[in-house]
């Protein structure tokens, strides 16, 4: 499942045939302590959050060629209303925190996507619900750190995907959540790493970045690298709103 930003393989391959960011840690030995913690719960309890993106998408069909384009992307975060996790056959509401994209490949018809983060009352990461229904499972769950230093980083949540949140849906993969605290451009991003890995093969990394300052607050800048590797090719998306 993928976190924020949603992109189809078929939608690049046929362009081929007829793709956080937020940069490495350049100073990790910064003796600045930032509200990491605050920063994950503000994701949904600071209102809502929005961005405008641009950049490429590149897709590598594995039978050789590549082609790149100019991609554009809307991303918004909003918190819903309490709701239980469909996973657990209903029980204690949740916090729930909606994503929704938008992405454009110039020339082609825009994607959307939404996903439904769930959170207990004290933000712990429990699972995920994307607009197709794919259910994203948490086996285990941490909140970051109260404080860190750039160059920081660790897990969030392990998770396991299914096709649905329904009684006997099939496993489809694993995967994990993480987060790192990273410095680019002179400025300093709370990043999400999704990664996973499907049962046939396929596998997909995103990350997403978000500035913040010391006290955790989310900025108005953005950023989402992502890619998907298949045996029809690999996809990549490199987005920001510089």
């Amino acid at each position: 499942m993928r976190r924020f930003c949603n992109m189809s393989i078929a939608v690049l391959s046929v362009a081929v045939l007829s793709a956080c960011g937020g940069g490495g840690s350049e100073d990790a030995g910064s003796t600045t302590s930032y509200a990491t913690q605050a920063a994950w719960t503000n994701l949904y309890s600071a209102g809502s959050h929005a961005w405008a993106l641009s950049g490429t998408a590149t897709y590598q069909p594995a039978s050789g060629g590549s082609g790149s384009y100019p991609t554009t992307a809307t991303l918004s975060l909003t918190a819903g209303a309490d709701a239980p996790f469909p996973a657990n056959g209903g029980g204690v509401p949740l916090n729930v925190l909606r994503s929704t994209s938008v992405t454009t490949v110039s020339g082609y018809p825009s994607e959307s996507s939404t996903n439904d983060w769930y959170l207990d009352a004290n933000y712990r990461y429990i699972g995920a619900v994307d607009g197709d229904g794919y259910c994203e499972v948490a086996t285990q769950s941490a909140l970051p750190p109260t404080y860190a230093k750039i160059g920081n980083y660790g897990t969030v949540a392990t998770f396991e995907l299914y096709d649905s949140c329904g009684s006997g849906a099939t496993l489809l993969g694993t995967g994990s959540l993480q987060w790192s605290l990273e410095l680019a451009g002179g400025q300093t991003y709370f990043c999400l790493l999704n990664q996973g890995g499907y049962t046939g093969g396929t596998s997909y990394t995103e990350k997403d970045c978000m500035t913040i300052d010391v006290n955790g607050v989310i900025g108005q800048s953005a950023t989402i690298t992502s890619s998907l590797i298949s045996t029809d090719g690999v996809t990549s998306l490199n987005l920001s709103t510089n």
